[in-house]
């Protein structure tokens, strides 16, 4: 969630500020490697739908991410009358339980009016049903004038193993 400042026009306070990726494009998921089932996906890939947290600096706040074979992720944060956040970005396998993703996050007011947008770059390392992230985020207002870096972690769980619509 986001309240206005008069020195820098937003101040990030909830989820948002830890997640969320330039919207910058990375190769599909599977790599080139010969196609996988959809079963060996959902185990071995973030493939679904994971509900948690993430921690930086101004707090800890609720984030889903959704992660589809094809590379596609996205990911919503807070949300009701105080506002959130909402991204589509990308992801990729870096190893046998690794992978990163990227996403821009639009920062919007409970009325939708958006105030700014963060972009992180996660690396993450996945464990069953489990999996951790961290990243540097980006933070800028609504013009996309840079503001600040901050640290993200993210701890979540797999809710789902289907995706949802981005």
């Amino acid at each position: 969630m986001t309240r206005r400042t008069k020195k820098h026009g937003i101040r990030i306070l909830a989820p948002a500020a830890g997640l969320a990726a330039a919207a910058v494009l990375l190769a599909p998921a599977s790599g080139g490697a010969s196609p996988a089932s959809d079963a060996e996906l959902r185990r071995s890939t973030p493939v679904g739908t994971w509900e948690g947290t993430v921690e930086h600096a101004e707090g800890a706040g609720n984030l889903t991410l959704s992660f589809h074979a094809d590379g596609v992720m996205c990911l919503s944060s807070g949300g009701g009358p105080e506002g959130g956040g909402e991204g589509r970005g990308v992801w990729k396998r870096t190893g046998g339980n690794t992978f990163d993703y990227r996403v821009r996050e639009r920062l919007y007011e409970g009325d939708g009016t958006t105030v700014g947008y963060v972009d992180v770059d996660q690396k993450a390392r996945q464990s069953g049903k489990t999996f951790k992230s961290s990243g540097i985020s980006k933070i800028y207002d609504a013009n996309n004038t840079f503001l600040a870096e901050a640290e993200a972690k993210v701890r979540v769980t797999r809710v789902s193993a289907t995706p949802t619509a981005c």
